[in-house]
């Protein structure tokens, strides 16, 4: 694929992406007004549980999928791909049934694990979606593999459509005897079921068919150990849901404060702070493929410019949002969720977003070049580490200690990870002079963005984050561009050659070539 076909697929993946979290942003600010920290909290420890079991039936199964379809390809295999899809759907619903019958069976006995005994209910209602949500994510695998990106992150859009819709229906009391976390929970499954139904149409619609394999061994044996990954990530939410809450309580807090700092953190804080996910995890989307056919065929070169250009644009996008979250993340959330202490987290964990996007994209990098087992070592590491400080620190910073475990896990694999890649593709490491300018201009453009908000705020408050901001990005902007980490010059003319070519007027009966030789 061609730097340009890969812009359009990114531009294509972020536009979709962006509307996608947009919508759930939004809703989560309606919901946290609607039914308060207290029930939120309750669905995000529903939540950790059921994407923890989602992880045991899909986890790397996608990754894997997309990648093998993608060296079939390269390799001019392309009749492979159906059966790839087929065989990951064997692995994952037979998965998927047996964790819905686990969960049945040992939700009596939940309650060692969830410290509030008022999620034990909604639970239950989720458990049906695990099968539906299976399905989905493995067919989207396809989806992703064959480069059909469009058809990707459009069902992504239909299931946050969905979800908002049902939700809005149940929560707001329209269904008689339905409202609240019951709601929430009810609208989670009937819509899952829905999407599902839906990706299976368009599916068939591009031409999708189950065919006969006998290759369940190549997926399974390169998807296990991301399995397990993505179960050990799984677990950090549920660590987080579960365990922290409970430490809380040990440090004194009670019940009801403990679930709601659960409730700031995964339902208030998180959402900002992945906000530029929408772009960076398009960017990982539609590179996975592409590195996977360079590793393929021994173009190193190729992939290193791939993996240093996208870690480069990842830590510029995450930098802006850098620079407002750290001086404006209280006067966000106050606007926004009518809350102060889940912003005062926001502004502190800000700084993880010079890691974050570094981290993503060597993980993808790493699974794209089959070295899965690889980044499983560090990801236990650092989990461990994750986990410990869950534990130990709640008692002594409070939600604070997240940060902490975050940053821990962070720097052991990102240092981790690009020790592995480089002993594979040799680096050339040139992100890291972006690494180090983003940091060293965030700090003045913070100071700046601090300034004009408090002189601003004397007239109105919304008025002066919109000034701020606005300020802020310039200042950001007009320091990447003299430092040399935007060109836009070179942007500009490609897009006068883009419409050049296509004013350009056409030669009949051959190309220009053919007609300047006669």
């Amino acid at each position: 694929m061609s730097y340009s076909s890969v812009f359009k697929s990114v531009a294509t993946v972020t536009v979709l992406s962006v509307i996608t979290r947009t919508l759930a942003f939004l809703f989560k600010i309606y919901l946290s007004r609607a039914v308060g920290a207290e029930i939120l909290g309750l669905y995000q420890i529903c939540l950790s549980v059921f994407f923890l079991f989602i992880s045991l039936t899909s986890g790397g199964l996608t990754t894997v999928l997309s990648r093998k379809i993608a060296e079939s390809d390269a390799l001019g295999d392309k009749s492979r791909s159906l059966a790839y899809l087929t065989a990951s759907l064997a692995i994952g619903m037979t998965a998927a049934a047996i964790s819905v019958g686990a969960l049945y069976l040992f939700a009596p006995y939940a309650t060692v694990l969830i410290s509030d005994e008022r999620a034990l209910p909604l639970l239950r209602i989720m458990i049906p979606a695990l099968v539906s949500t299976t399905f989905y994510i493995i067919v989207r695998g396809w989806f992703w593999g064959t480069k059909q990106f469009g058809a990707f992150s459009l069902t992504e859009l239909i299931e946050e459509i969905l979800r908002i819709l049902c939700t809005l229906l149940l929560v707001s009391g329209v269904v008689s005897g339905i409202s609240g976390a019951t709601g929430i929970a009810l609208a989670f499954t009937i819509s899952d079921v829905i999407v599902a139904l839906i990706i299976f149409l368009i599916f068939v619609r591009k031409g999708g068919r189950f065919r006969k394999f006998d290759n369940v061994g190549d997926i399974l044996r390169p998807s296990a150990p991301l399995t397990v990954m993505r179960v050990f990530g799984s677990l950090v939410g549920t660590a987080l849901s579960l365990i922290l809450p409970a430490r809380l309580i040990a440090g004194g807090m009670s019940v009801a404060d403990a679930t709601a700092s659960v409730g700031r953190i995964a339902g208030m804080a998180n959402p900002l702070l992945f906000a530029p996910n929408a772009i960076i995890g398009s960017l990982a989307i539609v590179l996975i493929p592409e590195m996977s056919a360079d590793n393929v065929r021994g173009n190193y070169a190729s992939l290193n410019r791939r993996l240093d250009a996208g870690i480069s644009f990842a830590l510029l996008v995450s930098g802006a949002f850098l620079a407002l979250y750290a001086a404006l993340g209280e006067e966000l959330t106050v606007l926004l969720y009518d809350d102060s202490p889940s912003g005062l987290y926001l502004s502190a964990c800000a700084p993880l977003l010079l890691l974050m996007p570094i981290n993503q994209i060597v993980t993808s990098t790493l699974n794209s070049v089959g070295m899965e087992k690889e980044s499983f070592y560090t990801f236990t590491i650092g989990t461990i580490f994750m986990i410990a400080a869950c534990y130990i620190l709640p008692t002594y910073i409070g939600i604070y200690a997240v940060i902490v475990a975050n940053a821990l896990c962070l720097v052991i694999e990102v240092v981790g990870n690009v020790y592995l890649l480089n002993k594979k593709i040799k680096l050339k490491f040139g992100f890291l002079k972006t690494l180090f300018l983003i940091a060293v201009f965030v700090f003045p453009c913070k100071l700046l963005v601090d300034w004009i908000y408090n002189i601003t705020a004397r007239v109105n408050e919304v008025f002066a984050l919109i000034c701020a901001g606005m300020a802020g990005m310039a200042a950001y902007g007009a320091l990447c561009y003299a430092s040399g980490l935007v060109d836009v010059d070179m942007f500009l003319s490609r897009v006068r050659r883009k419409k050049a070519s296509k004013t350009a007027p056409a030669v009949k009966g051959g190309s220009a070539e053919s007609a300047r030789n006669g």
